[in-house]
């Protein structure tokens, strides 16, 4: 994260609580949901665990606050590279792109350890949902933007589609999590480049294989 300039006791304690995310983010990253305690998230950021119970009342809330603020990082560094793509095709190119970047430096076993707590935590699992929203939204910005000017748009539920992208992003960030040595990912993403410009082949009147 950029640090803050501390100046005052409140920038302190903001600088403090992103350390504490930063920890427990890291931690996810290298221990997994099994082993991120609050004992674990300390020596991973060189703090009292006091800190942890004082700024966010216990770990499940941190992770909460950690989720969120992952989920905003992502969601910029998505909206920068999705800015002015108006072609399916192109977006599963960026989506690709993303995924492997994000397997590369650890995002995605981020996300499945939290997908694995929002799974099985009944009072946490809408909350860590609620930090993958801004996903969704940012996804049916871009295929408004793919579908605009087809004489379909008014009746796709763009909403609805970008739902199902995302929770197939999500998707493959877990199988390639289970099974990193024999699934592939640029396979994947392939086929859907083929199925994106059939797609966009039919929209636009030309034969689907066109």
């Amino acid at each position: 994260m950029v640090p803050m300039p501390s100046t005052t006791s409140n920038d302190h304690e903001v600088s403090t609580r992103e350390k504490i995310m930063e920890a427990a983010y890291e931690t996810l990253k290298k221990e997994g949901i099994k082993h991120t305690s609050a004992r674990a998230i300390a020596r991973e950021g060189d703090f009292n665990q006091a800190l942890i119970f004082y700024h966010f009342g216990g770990v499940n809330q941190l992770l909460v606050a950690a989720a969120q603020e992952s989920s905003k990082r992502q969601v910029e560094k998505y909206r920068e590279r999705i800015e002015g793509v108006t072609e399916l095709g192109d977006l599963v190119r960026v989506a690709a792109e993303l995924h492997a970047e994000d397997v590369a430096d650890g995002s995605v076993t981020v996300v499945t350890q939290l997908m694995a707590l929002a799974a099985y935590d009944e009072e946490l699992g809408p909350q860590i949902m609620e930090s993958f929203r801004p996903w969704i939204d940012l996804v049916a910005m871009a295929l408004n933007r793919a579908f605009e000017g087809s004489p379909l748009r008014p009746f796709m539920p763009l909403q609805d589609m970008a739902t199902g992208i995302s929770g197939l992003f999500l998707g493959l960030a877990l199988m390639s999590r289970l099974d990193p040595d024999t699934f592939d990912e640029e396979r994947v993403y392939s086929m859907m480049g083929m199925v994106s410009g059939m797609l966009a082949n039919v929209l636009a009147g030309k034969p689907a294989m066109g």
